[in-house]
C-alpha cells in the first residue's frame, strides 16, 4: 500500500487532494515571490524566500506523484509576478497572511493524509505539515521580535469576574 510492493494507482480523492494541493502551492508561491521583492525587512524577506523553497519542494513531490500516474499539473504562476519592488502592503501584514494561509495548509494536508489509503502519501503529508509547523513558528517568532504579535480575543474568564466580587 505504498512502501513496498505493488502500490495501486491513486484513487479520485487523492488526486483530487494531491491536485488541490498544487493549485493553492503554486498561488501562494507566485504570491511569496511578490512578497519577497518588496518586503523592507530582512527577517521577513527571508522569511518569504524560505516558504517559496518549502511550496516549490511541496509542488515538485505532489507533482511527481501525479506524474507517475500519467496526470496532469497546473503550471506556475511564476512568470505573472512583476519586477515590482514597491510594496504594496506593510511587512506585517504580509507576514500575518502568509502565516495565515500556511496555516490553513495544515489543516489541508491533515485531511488528505486522513481521507488516503496509501502510506507513502501519508508520510508525504506528515512531512509536509512538519515543514510549514516549523515555517510557521519562525514567522510567530518574527512578529514577536518585532512587536507585531497581538493577543487574539478570547473567552471571558467567567470564574475569574466571579471570584474577584467581595
Amino acid at each position: 500500500m505504498g512502501f513496498l510492493g505493488d502500490i495501486r494507482s491513486l484513487h479520485a480523492l487523492e488526486i483530487a487532494h494531491l491536485y488541490d494541493d498544487n493549485e493553492n502551492n503554486t498561488a501562494s508561491k507566485a504570491l511569496l515571490i511578490g512578497f519577497s521583492q518588496v518586503a523592507k525587512n530582512e527577517k521577513v524577506k527571508k522569511f518569504m524566500l524560505k516558504g517559496k523553497e518549502i511550496t516549490a519542494n511541496h509542488i515538485e513531490a505532489c507533482s511527481q506523484m501525479l506524474n507517475k500516474e500519467h496526470l496532469p499539473t497546473q503550471p506556475l504562476l511564476d512568470d505573472l509576478v512583476t519586477t515590482s519592488n514597491f510594496a504594496p502592503f506593510s511587512d506585517k501584514l504580509m507576514l500575518w497572511h502568509k502565516i495565515d494561509m500556511f496555516s490553513m495548509k495544515i489543516r489541508s494536508y491533515a485531511n488528505a493524509a486522513s481521507l488516503n489509503g496509501r502510506r507513502d502519501l501519508g508520510v508525504m503529508h506528515g512531512r509536509f505539515m512538519v515543514d510549514i509547523g516549523k515555517y510557521v513558528q519562525s514567522g510567530a517568532n518574527i512578529m514577536i521580535d518585532h512587536g507585531w504579535m497581538e493577543q487574539p480575543p478570547k473567552a471571558t474568564n467567567r470564574k475569574e469576574l466571579t471570584d474577584n466580587k467581595e
